[in-house]
């Protein structure tokens, strides 16, 4: 009874050891077979993901530019009458043609006796309902003509808000003004806030300045993608905006300002963009604890009033700027 008993015993043991060694071997394959999916999982996720950046980098660029740069840059607002607020200041409704057709709608407030005329361009949201204030302000203060415009796609502008098109809607409206005050690019000002900078910068390049006068801009689009779109290698982005390599180009008078606390475009890209400008006529404004939205301080309008006592056209025009704030000036 006894050895039949132990007998049992072993053999019952030896049952639940091959038991316990086919359910390890099933759990094992198991986990081989789930590896083996999850891998090609991943290997699937990579390779959709290269085919698409192929795909997007074989696409054609049209006049619709980057689809990539479109959805990140442009945050226009339409024309809405219900939210549309027409100002109290004096200004002409103007309407501008670009050279491929685009109507773009432009608001000029024109001085008595303008010390300068300059054509702004504004940031990346809102239209000219929400910017009209700033032309105003620069007009009331400085005693300058200004002209501002809508991009396309932005308010009572035709279109849709792309690299390509917002450049060529700077130039038309550069082309009016020029126009209207029988007067020369390279005699104009130019002011950029944000995403205008670079198209300011664009202009005074190409053409020459009276002044450029950039507020809070990036030095290139890549540079911002690498930021807000970390995994998107910059080399693909081809409508680049890149105002690092134009702003080389110009060598006249700059007024440039970035607030340190910025948390749109960071403050080292606008250092970085005001060091690349050859010119000896310079001054930058380190804005301390200023966001990107924040209201612009007085002490920097001081300095927009002896920029624009500096490109002024009268005799204080002869006035010495060198040397003033060949560094960030610190407030």
């Amino acid at each position: 009874m006894g050895g039949g008993a132990g007998t049992a015993k072993s053999t019952l043991a030896q049952c639940l050891r091959g038991k316990m060694l086919e359910a390890r071997e099933e759990a094992a394959n198991g986990m081989i077979k789930r590896s083996k999916w999850g891998s090609w999982m991943v290997y699937s996720a990579l390779l959709l993901l290269v085919g698409l950046v192929l795909l997007y980098w074989l696409a054609p660029t049209n006049a619709k530019g980057d689809p990539l740069v479109n959805g990140l840059l442009f945050y226009p607002t339409p024309y809405n009458p219900l939210t549309w607020t027409r100002p109290e200041f004096l200004y002409e409704d103007v309407t501008l043609t670009a050279s491929d057709g685009v109507k773009i709608n432009a608001w000029y407030l024109p001085a008595k006796k303008p010390k300068a005329f300059v054509l702004c361009s504004h940031g990346n949201a809102g239209n000219l309902s929400d910017w009209g204030d700033m032309a105003e302000e620069m007009r009331s203060r400085f005693g300058v003509s200004v002209l501002i415009y809508d991009y396309r796609g932005y308010g009572k502008s035709e279109g849709k808000p792309t690299v390509p098109g917002i450049l060529k809607d700077g130039r038309a409206a550069r082309d009016w003004l020029c126009k209207r005050e029988s007067i020369k690019p390279d005699e104009l000002v130019y002011c950029g806030r944000s995403l205008g900078g670079a198209v300011a910068v664009d202009l005074a390049a190409e053409t020459g300045a009276k002044g450029l006068i950039l507020e809070s801009t990036f030095t290139s689009i890549p540079d911002m993608a690498k930021r807000t779109v970390p995994f998107v290698p910059r080399s693909i982005i081809r409508n680049r905006l890149d105002s690092l390599a134009s702003i080389k180009n110009y060598n006249g008078p700059l007024l440039h300002c970035h607030g340190e606390a910025d948390s749109v475009i960071p403050f080292e890209q606008g250092v970085e963009l005001f060091k690349a400008c050859p010119s000896e006529r310079k001054t930058f404004v380190r804005m301390e604890g200023h966001d990107h939205n924040d209201p612009l301080p007085e002490y920097y309008r001081e300095q927009q009033r002896r920029f624009f006592d500096l490109v002024a056209p009268t005799d204080r025009e002869a006035a010495d700027w060198n040397g003033e704030a060949m560094e960030p000036t610190h407030h």
